[in-house]
This record gives structure tokens, C-alpha cells and sequence, in this order.
């Protein structure tokens, strides 16, 4: 297993490496420290760079994330894994997702604030963005420890994919877990999209129930794969808006971590994860695990997609 820290010297930085050394990773897992230190382009005079200057402040913000880094790394010291230390210049998102794409992590694990000495790298928009635009599975960590655990399922496929990567990680088992579904029935958005799709003909509270049902079904399915591979959980089913519903029930359950999906794709779900998941990252209280399916199996699945729809043209 593999997976990308990023490290900033910053006290959710810490929380996000101390959360990574309390997990039981697998023998032989490579954790990837990596910082990131960028050089504004401001610092200039009249358009030219003062080359020695510039040099000489370079190679003291690369001294600054090397020693960062071996502060992270000391904890990890006597482990079975593998620890690596990369000092990169560039801007903080733009240099965990080269590496990310780099080295292929099953995970990037990151804090949600950032206020070390350099350059107060993990904003909240920044794991924001990283966890929008990363293929791989990324974890924003807003304590060093989980004890109880909410996964939220819409029965996408990033929500099949979730409790298989959990059963494969092994990560929290033994863990109360909560298995949340929100039906989005509760608003006039949705008794108006009933309406003019249904063109009036179906009673609303007819498609509420049904979709309460499907919401059920997806809660209860998510907590029996959960239970079997080793995460015991609990179902439950709410209505109203998804994030909302995500974060209170999180509060409720005293939730550390809230596990949800995110599509992995562009366009509509791009939409759908700015309004759902991306709001559970940014107003949890919880850490926040936003899991992707993996890069292959959804490029498979989208080459399948587009053979079908193929295959479907030419029979038209």
C-alpha cells in the first residue's frame, strides 16, 4: 500500500501525520512525505530576478521543508513502513497532485487548515481541491484518532466501491459505524422536479416513499458489506438535504471520521460533488474521507459505457 502525506508543519498537518502513525497500515506500506515550498512571484526588481538573492531564499525554504520533514518522519521511526521525505517547490496543490499522479497512492492524507512556516500550505480550500481533482481516495484530517465512524451511501458507484476498499485496507475494523442514506425529499426543488418530470400525473408523496425505500435499501446494503468485512454497523435513513443531514447525523453519532464518494467524474457529479461532499469537507467537525473509485476499474467501466452505447447506435 502506498499513500501520500503532505506536510506543512502546521498543528493540522501534525494531527494528519500522528492520525496516519495510529493506523494499522499493512508491513511495508510507503508513506510519502512530501512538503511543498513555493517562491512568489513578487519577489522581483524591475521585472529581473536578483539571482544570488533568490537562490539564497530558495535554498533556505528547502531547508525549512527538509527540516519539517524530519520532524514528520520521526514518529515513524522502528515501524514496518517505509517512510520517504520529498521537499518540492511549487504550489501546494499543483505539487501533491504531480506526485499523486507520479507514484499512483492508494491515498493522500492532508490537514484541513495550514498555518506552518511554509507558506500556510493546507488551506481549507486547498484540500478542497485536492480532494476534487485527485483520481486517488483523499483524507482530510481534523484529529489524530478515530473511535466511530458515519459512512454516507447514495448507491453510486463510489459508494459500492467504499466498503471494498475498507474491507481491503483494513484499516478501522472493529469500529461502530453508522450506514447513513439521505433521500433529498424535502425540499421544493425536489417537488418540483417530481412535477414536471411526472408531467402531474403521480401523486409527490407516491415518489417520496419510493425514493425513501431506494435510500433504505441503500443504508441497509452498505451496513451488511460493512458488518462482513469487519466494521460493524448500524442503519439509518434521513430526508432533507444531503450535506446537511451527513454532518448532523455525524454530530449525533460522534462521529471522528465521516466516510462518503465522490463519482470520480466530470460534468454533472463535478456539480454534485461541489454541492454534497465538498460541503461535508468544508463544515465537518469530523475528520473527512472522501473515497474515489480506482482510477483502472473506472476507466474500464467508462470504456464499457461507451461500447454499449455504441453497440446500442448501431442497432438503432
Amino acid at each position: 500500500m502506498r499513500l501520500i502525506l503532505a506536510i506543512d508543519g502546521s498543528p493540522s498537518s501534525t494531527a494528519a501525520r500522528d492520525l496516519v502513525r495510529r493506523l494499522p497500515w499493512p508491513a511495508g506500506t510507503i508513506i510519502d512525505l512530501v512538503a511543498a515550498y513555493e517562491m512568489p512571484s513578487a519577489w522581483a526588481y524591475d521585472g529581473a530576478m536578483v539571482d544570488e538573492w533568490i537562490s539564497g531564499i530558495e535554498a533556505s525554504m528547502r531547508s525549512m521543508a527538509l527540516e519539517e520533514l524530519a520532524a514528520a518522519a520521526e514518529p515513524f521511526v522502528g515501524s514496518d513502513w517505509v517512510v520517504e521525505q520529498h521537499a518540492i517547490q511549487g504550489r501546494d496543490v499543483s505539487v501533491i497532485l504531480v506526485r499523486a499522479a507520479a507514484t499512483q497512492p492508494d491515498l493522500i492524507v492532508l490537514g484541513s487548515r495550514g498555518r506552518g512556516p511554509i507558506r500556510s500550505m493546507l488551506l481549507g480550500s486547498t484540500s478542497a481541491e485536492v480532494a476534487r481533482q485527485a483520481e486517488q481516495s483523499v483524507l482530510v484530517a481534523r484529529s489524530d484518532s478515530i473511535g466511530k465512524v458515519l459512512v454516507a451511501t447514495d448507491g453510486s458507484r463510489s459508494a459500492e466501491e467504499t466498503a471494498n476498499l475498507l474491507a481491503s485496507w483494513g484499516l478501522l475494523d472493529g469500529l461502530p459505524a453508522v450506514a447513513l442514506s439521505v433521500a433529498p425529499v424535502s425540499s421544493p426543488a425536489y417537488e418540483l422536479a417530481v412535477s414536471l418530470y411526472t408531467l402531474g400525473n403521480e401523486p409527490i408523496e407516491a415518489q417520496r416513499r419510493e425514493m425513501i425505500e431506494t435510500h433504505r435499501a441503500y443504508a441497509h446494503d452498505m451496513a451488511r458489506e460493512l458488518s462482513e468485512s469487519g466494521i460493524p454497523a448500524d442503519t439509518e435513513v434521513r430526508t432533507g438535504d444531503p450535506a446537511h443531514e451527513i454532518l448532523e447525523a455525524a454530530r449525533q453519532f460522534g462521529a471522528d471520521l465521516i466516510i462518503t464518494g465522490s463519482r470520480d467524474l466530470r460534468g454533472p457529479d463535478e456539480f454534485l460533488f461541489g454541492s454534497v461532499a465538498r460541503n461535508v469537507l468544508l463544515h465537518a467537525e469530523a475528520s473527512v474521507l472522501i473515497v474515489r473509485p480506482r482510477v483502472a476499474e473506472v476507466r474500464h467501466a467508462r470504456s464499457e459505457e461507451g461500447q454499449s452505447q455504441r453497440a446500442s447506435a448501431v442497432h438503432a
